[in-house]
């Protein structure tokens, strides 16, 4: 089946992958892009694959190492990244069929950097640091609003208090009392009514 050179786009066709009785696959320089599919052992008859020249991203599916009849596999100019299988035929490949890819990886005859698993671990530990700090930033974010919480109900209890006793300072009625109600009380403010008189 060749497809090529027709600006198709979008995801490939999951379907194509899995047609038993397909021995040659030719979808490049097309605008196709996603993830090339991870089920592809499917094609049993598969003799070529040619998906170059497209916009594929993501890593290249291990299971194409079980495709016992490819003799062409070409994956170059597009997106993909990550490790290059090195199982079945991907043996007897060289670097023609990955050139022009994003971040491959793989053995030394490709020509492309070897894949370290301590990035990929230190990747980890990065990656439990950050939801750490999250988790401890959010746990202090909780303590913090309860807290206040706490703090504006006292307060509130308080300012209720404040004024329920000043309302019922203001509910007390005073007499009234009059200068002729002293007077008398006084008889006239007489000397036998003073406690004492002088100076110090």
């Amino acid at each position: 089946m060749d497809a090529s050179v027709n600006q198709l786009s979008g995801v490939p066709p999951v379907t194509l992958f899995r047609l038993q009785r397909l021995e040659y696959l030719n979808l490049s320089k097309n605008s196709f892009n996603g993830h090339i599919p991870k089920r592809l052992d499917g094609m049993v008859n598969i003799e070529a694959i040619d998906l170059s020249h497209n916009k594929l991203f993501g890593e290249i599916p291990k299971s194409l190492e079980k495709l016992q009849h490819v003799q062409v596999l070409d994956l170059s100019f597009n997106l993909l990244e990550g490790k290059i299988p090195s199982g079945g035929k991907f043996a007897n490949l060289s670097i023609d069929s990955f050139v022009g890819n994003y971040a491959l990886c793989g053995a030394p005859e490709f020509h492309l950097p070897v894949c370290s698993d301590g990035v990929k671990k230190h990747n980890n530990v990065n990656m439990i640091k950050v939801d750490i700090f999250f988790a401890s930033g959010g746990f202090a974010l909780v303590l913090i609003v309860w807290i206040l919480i706490v703090v504006i109900k006292y307060r509130k209890r308080g300012v209720e208090r404040h004024d329920q006793e000043v309302e019922r300072f203001c509910g007390i009625t005073l007499p009234v009392i009059t200068y002729r109600m002293l007077s008398q009380a006084a008889d006239n403010f007489s000397d036998a009514n003073f406690l004492g008189s002088g100076s110090f």
